[in-house]
């Protein structure tokens, strides 16, 4: 059982990641070596609505920094919950994307974080970058 959970955690990691070109036009000196995909989620309940200032929508910061980008990745969003989100825009772009964060914008007339909130909103992402 032990030598099982030992090849698994040495075969079981390895992953062959490919980054055919990105925003920022890097280039790692070990592109295979330093590939990452990152993903995470905000959490249902747990995403930090902020609503936007014309009153007409709300924003969150996503904080990816235990990812360990060197580079601003690329960055692809969804939104989750447990009703509306289908009927909102935004909920794929991503704003102001770093090594360690980026923001998501969500509009529609008249919306508060108290909806966001009641709904469970939240962001899940996935991250391709290099962390070397």
């Amino acid at each position: 059982m032990k030598l099982l959970l030992i090849i698994c955690l040495i075969g079981c990691t390895m992953a062959d990641v490919v980054i055919l070109n990105n925003e920022t036009n890097f280039k790692s000196r070990k592109p295979g070596r330093c590939a990452r995909v990152c993903t995470g989620s905000t959490g249902r309940g747990k995403t930090t609505w902020i609503n936007y200032k014309d009153g007409h929508g709300v924003w969150t910061t996503v904080n990816i920094s235990k990812c360990g980008f060197k580079h601003p990745p690329t960055i692809t969003t969804a939104l989750e919950g447990s009703s509306s989100h289908w009927t909102v825009h935004g909920t794929s772009s991503v704003y102001y994307g770093t090594a360690t964060s980026f923001k998501v914008f969500i509009h529609e007339k008249g919306l508060v974080k108290l909806r966001a909130e009641a709904h469970n909103w939240n962001v899940e992402w996935i991250a391709v970058g290099y962390r070397c």
